[in-house]
């Protein structure tokens, strides 16, 4: 294809031709600005989808990227070796210290943990996470995780059949929170700064010293459970990493073991509150489909299969970098070494091709489950398996406590998160009826 005017070099550096902070109309590249009042972020990948399957747009800070929109590309980029999420290694300019990235860039490609990972360093850890995660646990966990979305439904007990209350706060907010606390052993009384912090890593929109000052936070609150951890390690899901991390061949460093739990505890909150919210504004919005689940015609298990396809709760996650130059066979799209590549995991799941009527909510659509929102190949979700218990007891649960439950917005007029990362409503007003 041909490549936007200002196309990054192999050096990471700008060809002469500089692209302003926001390209003119009928020129340059587009900026990816991610959801907001006027468009979701499926429906942003969708637009950058007529351009092409990887066109070139422009992120903050200005670094130009390839945001894969194709679902087929974005799965053989996921798998092949060709590449990688390391930018120490595979991104040039950034590996020697020539360029400067600030930013929500920076803060997301900035840590070394299972993520920012290549080859055999992924495989390392990696390891810990997936036997700290494994299905053997996640049952183990599910009696704890029924009684704390019993306790959070009771605690709606005393609010009016005709208030409204906010399902983001109010419900799928808590529940995430208090399965941290619970299973995986980070302080209460930390959580809600951690929490706070943290969201500012997921507002795209935020500017770079806001940006510094929540990834400042999130860090300094990791370093006192990770030091408290490796003191005392408990019977939780810390201790279990700290320990698996400990007996590796090569244990991790304080560092190292902190922005392990980062990962964890972020994704176990970020995506989990959305994907309960957004699982929860499907079914609500539509009552035929939410008629097959309640009657038990329809699994649960597939209704958040296919909110998962239609909004997933990580709309695309920066960055990744071409480890080489290489071309796509089946789409003759050509990546030069080191090219900095987005998978856009929304647009992707948007695709006429792999999904007829892909906008439309579909429990019993077949092909549902080859949507990317978990990820794809090596760097798949470690923590799905308890993320979808977690989310189908939560939803569960609400459904048969509020079975007259409705929406008191249409869903096109909830607020969505400011972000290109993060997918799903700040806020859902909700009548328990």
């Amino acid at each position: 294809m041909t490549l936007a005017p200002g196309h990054e070099t192999v050096d990471g550096t700008r060809e002469a031709e500089a692209l302003t902070d926001r390209p003119p109309p009928g020129g340059g590249c587009p900026y990816l600005r991610g959801a907001t009042a006027a468009q979701t972020n499926g429906q942003e990948g969708q637009r950058l989808g007529a351009l092409g399957p990887a066109p070139v747009v422009e992120l903050p800070g200005g670094v130009l990227a390839r945001a894969v929109v194709d679902p087929a590309l974005a799965e053989r980029l996921s798998v092949g070796p060709h590449v990688s999420r390391d930018a120490a290694r595979h991104w040039p300019g950034y590996r020697e210290g020539t360029r400067t990235v600030d930013g929500v860039i920076a803060q997301w490609i900035g840590t070394r943990n299972a993520l920012n990972s290549y080859g055999d360093d992924h495989r390392q850890l990696r390891s810990p996470i997936a036997a700290a995660l494994t299905r053997r646990r996640v049952e183990a966990m599910t009696p704890a995780i029924e009684s704390i979305v019993q306790d959070v439904l009771d605690g709606l007990e005393g609010i009016g059949t005709d208030q409204n209350i906010d399902l983001v706060q109010s419900y799928a907010l808590p529940i995430p929170h208090e399965v941290i606390t619970r299973l995986l052993g980070v302080p209460a009384e930390h959580l809600a700064d951690f929490s706070a912090a943290a969201a500012g890593l997921f507002d795209t929109s935020a500017g770079a010293e806001d940006m510094a000052r929540s990834m400042g936070a999130v860090l300094g609150l990791l370093d006192q459970l990770v030091a408290s951890a490796r003191a005392r390690p408990g019977d939780n899901l810390v201790g279990d990493l700290v320990r698996a991390a400990d007996a590796s061949e090569n244990p991790l460093s304080d560092t190292e073991l902190r922005d392990q739990l980062m990962l964890i505890i972020i994704a176990g909150t970020e995506t989990t509150v959305h994907a309960i919210g957004t699982l929860l504004v499907h079914l609500l919005a539509h009552p035929d489909q939410l008629a097959l689940v309640t009657s038990g015609q329809v699994p649960m298990e597939d209704a958040l299969t296919e909110s998962l396809r239609l909004r997933p709760p990580i709309a695309s996650v920066p960055l990744r970098f071409a480890v080489r130059q290489f071309r796509d066979a089946r789409t003759g799209e050509q990546f030069g070494e080191g090219e900095p590549i987005l998978i856009h995991l929304a647009g992707a799941n948007l695709d006429p091709g792999r999904y007829p009527e892909p906008e439309r909510f579909d429990v019993q659509r077949e092909g549902g489950s080859r949507s990317l929102a978990f990820g794809y190949g090596p760097h798949a979700c470690p923590g799905a398996a308890l993320a979808t218990r977690e989310i189908v007891i939560a939803v569960t649960r609400f459904l048969e406590r509020h079975p007259g439950a409705r929406l008191a917005l249409a869903p096109g007029l909830l607020e969505q998160t400011a972000s290109f990362i993060s997918n799903g409503y700040t806020s859902i007003a909700v009548e328990l009826g």
